[in-house]
Protein backbone atom coordinates (compact mmCIF):
# COMPACT_ATOMS: atom_id res chain seq x y z
CA UNK A 1 0.00 0.00 0.00
CA UNK A 2 1.19 3.67 -0.85
CA UNK A 3 2.35 5.92 1.58
CA UNK A 4 -0.34 8.38 -0.24
CA UNK A 5 -2.92 5.68 0.30
CA UNK A 6 -1.86 5.35 4.22
CA UNK A 7 -2.20 8.83 4.74
CA UNK A 8 -5.93 8.95 3.14
CA UNK A 9 -6.80 5.80 5.09
CA UNK A 10 -6.05 7.88 7.92
CA UNK A 11 -7.35 11.23 7.32
CA UNK A 12 -10.88 8.72 6.94
CA UNK A 13 -10.60 6.93 10.16
CA UNK A 14 -9.63 10.19 12.00
CA UNK A 15 -13.32 12.00 9.98
CA UNK A 16 -15.53 8.83 10.50
CA UNK A 17 -14.45 8.84 14.73
CA UNK A 18 -15.23 12.96 14.31
CA UNK A 19 -18.78 12.61 12.90
CA UNK A 20 -19.21 9.91 14.91
CA UNK A 21 -18.67 11.65 18.07
CA UNK A 22 -20.03 15.03 17.06
CA UNK A 23 -23.50 13.67 15.98
CA UNK A 24 -24.46 12.56 19.10
CA UNK A 25 -24.14 15.80 20.74
CA UNK A 26 -26.68 17.41 18.38
CA UNK A 27 -29.93 16.89 19.99
CA UNK A 28 -31.53 15.75 22.65
CA UNK A 29 -32.95 12.88 20.69
CA UNK A 30 -31.22 11.03 17.97
CA UNK A 31 -33.14 10.20 14.70
CA UNK A 32 -33.05 6.90 13.02
CA UNK A 33 -34.39 5.49 10.04
CA UNK A 34 -32.93 1.99 9.50
CA UNK A 35 -32.52 1.08 13.29
CA UNK A 36 -34.94 -1.55 12.66
CA UNK A 37 -34.65 -2.06 8.78
CA UNK A 38 -32.64 -5.50 8.89
CA UNK A 39 -32.80 -6.04 5.34
CA UNK A 40 -31.35 -2.54 4.99
CA UNK A 41 -28.48 -2.61 7.19
CA UNK A 42 -25.54 -4.61 5.51
CA UNK A 43 -23.41 -5.14 8.83
CA UNK A 44 -25.17 -6.68 11.99
CA UNK A 45 -22.43 -6.56 14.74
CA UNK A 46 -23.18 -7.43 17.90
CA UNK A 47 -21.72 -6.37 21.27
CA UNK A 48 -21.33 -6.99 25.02
CA UNK A 49 -19.76 -5.20 27.92
CA UNK A 50 -18.10 -6.46 30.59
CA UNK A 51 -16.61 -4.55 33.88
CA UNK A 52 -13.31 -5.66 34.51
CA UNK A 53 -12.75 -3.27 37.48
CA UNK A 54 -14.03 0.06 38.73
CA UNK A 55 -11.86 1.94 36.23
CA UNK A 56 -11.85 -0.47 33.14
CA UNK A 57 -14.25 -1.95 31.06
CA UNK A 58 -14.40 -4.18 27.88
CA UNK A 59 -16.46 -3.76 24.83
CA UNK A 60 -17.17 -7.29 23.42
CA UNK A 61 -17.79 -7.55 19.59
CA UNK A 62 -18.76 -9.94 16.79
CA UNK A 63 -19.12 -9.20 13.23
CA UNK A 64 -19.90 -11.93 10.66
CA UNK A 65 -17.54 -11.74 7.57
CA UNK A 66 -20.32 -12.92 5.23
CA UNK A 67 -21.88 -8.84 5.66
CA UNK A 68 -17.94 -7.65 5.05
CA UNK A 69 -16.51 -6.59 1.29
CA UNK A 70 -13.51 -8.76 0.85
CA UNK A 71 -10.94 -6.99 -1.86
CA UNK A 72 -7.54 -7.27 -2.92
CA UNK A 73 -5.99 -4.07 -2.27
CA UNK A 74 -1.94 -5.44 -2.88
CA UNK A 75 -3.72 -8.16 -6.06
CA UNK A 76 -2.66 -10.76 -3.57
CA UNK A 77 -4.91 -11.65 -0.53
CA UNK A 78 -8.88 -11.06 -0.51
CA UNK A 79 -8.85 -8.92 2.93
CA UNK A 80 -11.66 -7.02 5.02
CA UNK A 81 -11.38 -3.47 6.47
CA UNK A 82 -13.26 -2.51 9.26
CA UNK A 83 -13.11 0.48 11.66
CA UNK A 84 -14.64 0.15 15.10
CA UNK A 85 -15.57 3.65 16.45
CA UNK A 86 -17.04 4.64 20.23
CA UNK A 87 -18.08 7.47 21.97
CA UNK A 88 -18.54 7.29 25.94
CA UNK A 89 -21.06 9.65 26.70
CA UNK A 90 -22.18 10.48 30.26
CA UNK A 91 -26.01 10.64 29.08
CA UNK A 92 -27.93 9.91 25.89
CA UNK A 93 -29.17 13.87 25.45
CA UNK A 94 -24.68 14.44 26.60
CA UNK A 95 -22.24 17.15 24.79
CA UNK A 96 -19.55 16.26 26.78
CA UNK A 97 -17.36 13.07 25.65
CA UNK A 98 -15.78 11.17 28.53
CA UNK A 99 -14.14 8.89 26.25
CA UNK A 100 -13.44 7.69 22.84
CA UNK A 101 -10.95 5.60 20.54
CA UNK A 102 -11.44 3.71 17.27
CA UNK A 103 -9.84 -0.09 16.27
CA UNK A 104 -9.16 -0.84 12.45
CA UNK A 105 -9.18 -4.68 11.96
CA UNK A 106 -7.92 -6.00 8.58
CA UNK A 107 -8.72 -9.71 8.05
CA UNK A 108 -7.62 -11.93 5.01
CA UNK A 109 -9.96 -14.56 3.75
CA UNK A 110 -8.50 -15.77 0.56
CA UNK A 111 -11.17 -19.14 1.15
CA UNK A 112 -13.67 -17.13 1.42
CA UNK A 113 -14.97 -19.19 4.76
CA UNK A 114 -17.76 -18.24 7.34
CA UNK A 115 -16.00 -16.72 10.37
CA UNK A 116 -16.55 -14.00 12.72
CA UNK A 117 -14.07 -11.34 13.82
CA UNK A 118 -14.28 -11.66 17.39
CA UNK A 119 -12.50 -9.11 19.91
CA UNK A 120 -12.90 -6.59 22.59
CA UNK A 121 -12.12 -2.68 23.35
CA UNK A 122 -11.21 -1.43 26.32
CA UNK A 123 -13.69 1.65 27.56
CA UNK A 124 -13.31 3.88 30.88
CA UNK A 125 -16.14 4.90 32.44
CA UNK A 126 -15.73 5.85 35.84
CA UNK A 127 -17.73 3.83 38.54
CA UNK A 128 -21.19 4.88 40.57
CA UNK A 129 -22.86 6.11 36.92
CA UNK A 130 -24.34 5.05 33.52
CA UNK A 131 -23.41 6.05 30.76
CA UNK A 132 -23.83 5.16 26.72
CA UNK A 133 -22.16 4.16 24.20
CA UNK A 134 -22.38 4.93 20.45
CA UNK A 135 -20.84 2.58 18.40
CA UNK A 136 -20.14 2.92 14.78
CA UNK A 137 -19.25 -0.17 12.72
CA UNK A 138 -17.81 0.74 8.98
CA UNK A 139 -17.09 -1.75 6.12
CA UNK A 140 -14.07 0.81 4.88
CA UNK A 141 -14.14 -1.60 1.70
CA UNK A 142 -17.56 -0.99 0.81
CA UNK A 143 -17.63 2.94 2.55
CA UNK A 144 -20.91 1.47 4.67
CA UNK A 145 -21.79 2.01 8.38
CA UNK A 146 -24.17 1.31 10.90
CA UNK A 147 -24.80 2.37 14.31
CA UNK A 148 -25.50 0.99 17.59
CA UNK A 149 -26.11 2.52 21.13
CA UNK A 150 -26.11 0.78 24.10
CA UNK A 151 -26.58 1.48 27.84
CA UNK A 152 -23.01 1.24 29.98
CA UNK A 153 -24.69 0.32 33.63
CA UNK A 154 -21.28 1.04 36.20
CA UNK A 155 -24.11 2.14 38.62
CA UNK A 156 -23.18 -0.91 40.89
CA UNK A 157 -21.53 -4.33 40.86
CA UNK A 158 -24.55 -6.50 40.67
CA UNK A 159 -25.82 -6.05 37.47
CA UNK A 160 -25.55 -8.11 34.69
CA UNK A 161 -22.70 -6.10 33.11
CA UNK A 162 -20.74 -7.39 35.95
CA UNK A 163 -20.57 -10.95 33.90
CA UNK A 164 -19.29 -12.15 30.86
CA UNK A 165 -21.05 -15.22 29.80
CA UNK A 166 -18.75 -17.99 27.32
CA UNK A 167 -19.86 -21.00 25.78
CA UNK A 168 -17.84 -23.67 26.94
CA UNK A 169 -17.95 -25.55 23.65
CA UNK A 170 -16.22 -22.36 21.75
CA UNK A 171 -15.01 -20.25 25.10
CA UNK A 172 -16.38 -17.39 23.03
CA UNK A 173 -18.90 -15.22 25.01
CA UNK A 174 -22.76 -14.98 24.62
CA UNK A 175 -23.35 -11.77 22.63
CA UNK A 176 -27.30 -12.44 23.44
CA UNK A 177 -29.00 -13.02 26.34
CA UNK A 178 -30.73 -16.25 25.63
CA UNK A 179 -29.44 -19.40 24.94
CA UNK A 180 -30.58 -23.59 24.20
CA UNK A 181 -31.46 -26.28 26.58
CA UNK A 182 -28.62 -28.36 27.52
CA UNK A 183 -25.75 -25.99 26.49
CA UNK A 184 -23.45 -25.37 28.62
CA UNK A 185 -22.11 -21.98 29.73
CA UNK A 186 -19.57 -20.71 31.69
CA UNK A 187 -20.65 -17.31 33.95
CA UNK A 188 -17.60 -15.42 35.26
CA UNK A 189 -18.03 -12.72 37.86
CA UNK A 190 -15.49 -9.40 37.34
CA UNK A 191 -14.43 -10.24 41.11
CA UNK A 192 -12.29 -13.45 42.00
CA UNK A 193 -13.91 -14.38 44.72
CA UNK A 194 -15.14 -17.85 45.55
CA UNK A 195 -18.88 -17.06 46.89
CA UNK A 196 -22.29 -18.23 46.43
CA UNK A 197 -24.20 -17.42 43.02
CA UNK A 198 -27.78 -17.75 43.79
CA UNK A 199 -30.14 -18.52 40.83
CA UNK A 200 -33.67 -17.78 40.82
CA UNK A 201 -35.42 -19.85 38.01
CA UNK A 202 -38.84 -18.52 36.14
CA UNK A 203 -41.54 -20.36 34.25
CA UNK A 204 -44.45 -18.30 33.31
CA UNK A 205 -46.73 -17.70 30.44
CA UNK A 206 -46.80 -14.12 29.62
CA UNK A 207 -49.58 -13.26 27.59
CA UNK A 208 -49.27 -11.48 24.36
CA UNK A 209 -49.48 -7.15 24.18
CA UNK A 210 -52.53 -5.96 24.19
CA UNK A 211 -54.08 -4.23 21.21
CA UNK A 212 -52.69 -0.22 20.81
CA UNK A 213 -56.17 1.54 21.23
CA UNK A 214 -57.48 -1.27 24.61
CA UNK A 215 -57.52 0.52 28.07
CA UNK A 216 -56.48 -2.42 30.68
CA UNK A 217 -54.71 -3.05 33.53
CA UNK A 218 -51.27 -4.70 33.77
CA UNK A 219 -51.12 -7.56 36.27
CA UNK A 220 -47.54 -6.56 38.35
CA UNK A 221 -45.00 -8.83 38.20
CA UNK A 222 -44.68 -11.97 40.75
CA UNK A 223 -41.12 -11.83 41.43
CA UNK A 224 -41.57 -14.66 43.73
CA UNK A 225 -39.35 -17.58 42.18
CA UNK A 226 -40.61 -20.78 40.74
CA UNK A 227 -37.68 -22.46 42.25
CA UNK A 228 -34.32 -21.56 43.99
CA UNK A 229 -31.27 -22.85 43.89
CA UNK A 230 -27.25 -21.67 44.29
CA UNK A 231 -23.88 -22.54 42.37
CA UNK A 232 -20.21 -21.96 43.92
CA UNK A 233 -17.96 -19.59 42.26
CA UNK A 234 -14.62 -20.62 41.84
CA UNK A 235 -11.83 -18.86 43.20
CA UNK A 236 -11.22 -17.26 39.91
CA UNK A 237 -14.99 -15.80 40.47
CA UNK A 238 -16.19 -18.29 37.47
CA UNK A 239 -18.72 -21.09 37.57
CA UNK A 240 -20.37 -23.50 34.85
CA UNK A 241 -24.26 -23.61 34.26
CA UNK A 242 -26.34 -25.59 32.11
CA UNK A 243 -30.13 -24.80 32.16
CA UNK A 244 -32.31 -27.49 31.23
CA UNK A 245 -35.39 -26.19 31.29
CA UNK A 246 -37.42 -23.26 28.96
CA UNK A 247 -38.16 -20.11 31.18
CA UNK A 248 -35.25 -17.72 33.00
CA UNK A 249 -32.81 -17.88 35.25
CA UNK A 250 -31.90 -14.85 37.53
CA UNK A 251 -28.43 -14.95 38.97
CA UNK A 252 -27.76 -12.73 41.68
CA UNK A 253 -24.98 -11.82 44.14
CA UNK A 254 -26.94 -10.52 46.87
CA UNK A 255 -30.60 -11.50 47.14
CA UNK A 256 -31.83 -8.65 48.96
CA UNK A 257 -31.44 -6.65 46.06
CA UNK A 258 -32.78 -7.63 42.35
CA UNK A 259 -30.37 -6.89 40.03
CA UNK A 260 -28.03 -9.49 38.84
CA UNK A 261 -27.54 -11.32 35.70
CA UNK A 262 -30.47 -13.00 33.54
CA UNK A 263 -30.37 -15.53 30.72
CA UNK A 264 -33.31 -16.36 28.55
CA UNK A 265 -34.42 -20.15 27.23
CA UNK A 266 -37.46 -19.49 25.27
CA UNK A 267 -37.05 -22.36 22.37
CA UNK A 268 -34.92 -24.50 20.68
CA UNK A 269 -34.88 -22.67 17.66
CA UNK A 270 -35.28 -19.42 18.58
CA UNK A 271 -35.06 -17.00 17.14
CA UNK A 272 -36.15 -18.44 14.39
CA UNK A 273 -39.62 -19.39 13.76
CA UNK A 274 -40.44 -22.59 12.01
CA UNK A 275 -41.85 -25.08 14.03
CA UNK A 276 -45.93 -25.29 13.18
CA UNK A 277 -46.54 -24.84 17.33
CA UNK A 278 -44.22 -22.00 16.97
CA UNK A 279 -46.09 -20.48 14.14
CA UNK A 280 -49.58 -20.74 15.77
CA UNK A 281 -49.23 -18.04 18.66
CA UNK A 282 -48.37 -14.87 16.17
CA UNK A 283 -51.40 -15.03 14.26
CA UNK A 284 -53.36 -14.37 17.38
CA UNK A 285 -52.83 -10.33 16.49
CA UNK A 286 -54.91 -10.81 13.17
CA UNK A 287 -56.99 -13.86 13.32
CA UNK A 288 -60.63 -14.09 14.95
CA UNK A 289 -60.86 -15.60 18.58
CA UNK A 290 -62.69 -18.67 16.65
CA UNK A 291 -60.38 -18.90 13.42
CA UNK A 292 -57.44 -18.95 15.99
CA UNK A 293 -59.02 -21.65 18.01
CA UNK A 294 -59.55 -23.65 15.42
CA UNK A 295 -55.85 -23.45 14.25
CA UNK A 296 -54.46 -24.01 18.09
CA UNK A 297 -56.87 -27.12 18.59
CA UNK A 298 -55.79 -28.48 15.00
CA UNK A 299 -54.50 -31.89 14.70
CA UNK A 300 -52.16 -30.78 12.07
CA UNK A 301 -51.31 -26.98 12.90
CA UNK A 302 -49.11 -27.08 9.25
CA UNK A 303 -51.90 -27.61 7.87
CA UNK A 304 -54.26 -25.28 9.36
CA UNK A 305 -51.89 -22.46 9.14
CA UNK A 306 -51.41 -22.91 5.37
CA UNK A 307 -55.03 -23.27 4.94
CA UNK A 308 -55.52 -19.46 6.73
CA UNK A 309 -53.42 -17.65 4.70
CA UNK A 310 -54.61 -19.43 1.88
CA UNK A 311 -58.52 -18.30 2.24
CA UNK A 312 -56.56 -14.82 3.05
CA UNK A 313 -54.86 -15.30 -0.17
CA UNK A 314 -56.93 -16.72 -2.93
CA UNK A 315 -53.34 -17.91 -4.19
CA UNK A 316 -51.29 -20.95 -3.49
CA UNK A 317 -47.70 -19.07 -4.50
CA UNK A 318 -49.11 -15.85 -3.10
CA UNK A 319 -49.81 -17.59 0.22
CA UNK A 320 -46.16 -18.52 0.13
CA UNK A 321 -44.96 -14.77 0.09
CA UNK A 322 -47.20 -13.71 2.38
CA UNK A 323 -46.41 -16.67 5.22
CA UNK A 324 -42.41 -15.09 4.58
CA UNK A 325 -42.96 -11.73 4.92
CA UNK A 326 -45.26 -12.27 8.42
CA UNK A 327 -42.84 -14.91 10.04
CA UNK A 328 -39.79 -13.04 9.03
CA UNK A 329 -41.16 -9.89 10.68
CA UNK A 330 -41.76 -12.34 13.70
CA UNK A 331 -38.18 -13.68 13.62
CA UNK A 332 -36.91 -9.42 13.60
CA UNK A 333 -39.11 -8.91 16.58
CA UNK A 334 -37.57 -11.58 18.50
CA UNK A 335 -34.13 -10.35 17.44
CA UNK A 336 -34.89 -6.73 18.07
CA UNK A 337 -37.45 -6.96 20.98
CA UNK A 338 -37.14 -9.57 23.30
CA UNK A 339 -36.88 -8.95 27.03
CA UNK A 340 -38.46 -11.42 29.43
CA UNK A 341 -40.90 -12.24 26.85
CA UNK A 342 -40.30 -13.05 23.18
CA UNK A 343 -39.93 -9.87 20.78
CA UNK A 344 -42.77 -10.92 19.30
CA UNK A 345 -45.38 -10.60 22.21
CA UNK A 346 -43.62 -6.95 23.38
CA UNK A 347 -45.75 -3.84 22.48
CA UNK A 348 -43.05 -2.78 20.03
CA UNK A 349 -42.91 -6.50 18.57
CA UNK A 350 -46.67 -6.07 18.01
CA UNK A 351 -46.51 -2.55 16.12
CA UNK A 352 -43.32 -3.79 14.54
CA UNK A 353 -45.09 -7.08 13.06
CA UNK A 354 -48.48 -5.69 12.01
CA UNK A 355 -46.67 -2.27 10.41
CA UNK A 356 -43.38 -3.29 9.95
CA UNK A 357 -40.43 -1.17 10.45
CA UNK A 358 -41.42 2.51 11.29
CA UNK A 359 -40.42 5.51 8.35
CA UNK A 360 -38.48 7.20 11.35
CA UNK A 361 -37.32 7.04 15.14
CA UNK A 362 -36.78 9.83 17.65
CA UNK A 363 -34.85 7.96 20.65
CA UNK A 364 -34.04 9.59 23.82
CA UNK A 365 -32.80 7.93 27.32
CA UNK A 366 -35.81 6.84 28.32
CA UNK A 367 -38.09 6.42 25.60
CA UNK A 368 -38.75 5.93 21.57
CA UNK A 369 -40.86 7.06 19.06
CA UNK A 370 -42.53 5.27 15.70
CA UNK A 371 -43.09 7.39 13.11
CA UNK A 372 -45.19 5.57 10.19
CA UNK A 373 -45.26 8.02 7.39
CA UNK A 374 -43.34 11.69 6.94
CA UNK A 375 -42.00 13.69 9.54
CA UNK A 376 -44.13 16.33 10.77
CA UNK A 377 -46.91 15.85 8.93
CA UNK A 378 -50.45 15.42 10.72
CA UNK A 379 -51.80 12.44 9.45
CA UNK A 380 -48.60 10.33 9.68
CA UNK A 381 -49.16 7.32 12.58
CA UNK A 382 -46.90 8.47 15.55
CA UNK A 383 -46.41 5.33 18.46
CA UNK A 384 -44.71 6.38 21.91
CA UNK A 385 -42.55 4.09 24.05
CA UNK A 386 -41.84 4.67 27.26
CA UNK A 387 -38.93 2.48 29.00
CA UNK A 388 -39.69 0.18 32.19
CA UNK A 389 -37.16 0.16 34.93
CA UNK A 390 -37.06 -4.02 35.07
CA UNK A 391 -34.13 -5.75 37.02
CA UNK A 392 -34.43 -8.73 34.37
CA UNK A 393 -33.82 -6.48 31.16
CA UNK A 394 -32.90 -3.07 29.62
CA UNK A 395 -35.19 -3.68 26.58
CA UNK A 396 -38.41 -3.81 28.31
CA UNK A 397 -40.56 -0.70 26.89
CA UNK A 398 -44.41 -0.50 27.02
CA UNK A 399 -46.45 1.64 24.64
CA UNK A 400 -48.76 4.66 25.42
CA UNK A 401 -51.80 2.90 24.58
CA UNK A 402 -54.62 5.25 22.72
CA UNK A 403 -58.25 4.93 21.37
CA UNK A 404 -57.36 7.34 18.69
CA UNK A 405 -55.34 3.90 17.08
CA UNK A 406 -58.39 1.80 16.47
CA UNK A 407 -59.28 2.40 13.17
CA UNK A 408 -55.66 2.54 11.57
CA UNK A 409 -55.02 -0.51 13.45
CA UNK A 410 -58.02 -2.42 11.97
CA UNK A 411 -56.80 -1.24 8.75
CA UNK A 412 -53.59 -2.88 9.09
CA UNK A 413 -55.16 -5.56 9.86
CA UNK A 414 -57.36 -6.14 7.31
CA UNK A 415 -54.30 -5.15 4.79
CA UNK A 416 -52.91 -8.58 5.95
CA UNK A 417 -56.06 -10.61 6.03
CA UNK A 418 -56.34 -10.14 2.37
CA UNK A 419 -53.47 -11.42 1.92
CA UNK A 420 -50.96 -8.63 1.69
CA UNK A 421 -47.89 -7.68 4.02
CA UNK A 422 -48.36 -4.27 5.64
CA UNK A 423 -45.92 -1.83 4.26
CA UNK A 424 -44.37 -4.11 1.71
CA UNK A 425 -41.16 -4.98 2.78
Amino acid sequence: MSDKMKKYISYLLFIILFVACVSSRSSKSTTQKKVYKREDNIIHPQFTVFHVSDSVSELHFKINSKELLYTRPDGIDFSSNVLISYCLLPSYESKEISDSSSVRIVDTNNDNVEKYLMGFIKVKPIRSRNYFLRITVTDLNRKSSVLNVIEVEKNNDLNRQNFLVKTKKTNNPLFLNYFKTGEELEINYKAKIGVMLYVRYYNRDFPLAAPPFSVYDAKPFQYKPDSVYTLQLSADGSVNFIGKKTGFYHFQLDTTKREGLTLFNFSELFPDVKKAEDMVAPLRFITSKLEYDEINTSTNKKVAIEKFWLNCTGNQDRAKEVIRKFYNRVQAANIYFSSYIEGWKTDRGMIYLIYGSPNVIYRTENSETWIYGEENNINSLSYNFLKVNNPFTNNDFTLERSASYKQSWYSAVDIWRQGRAYLQD
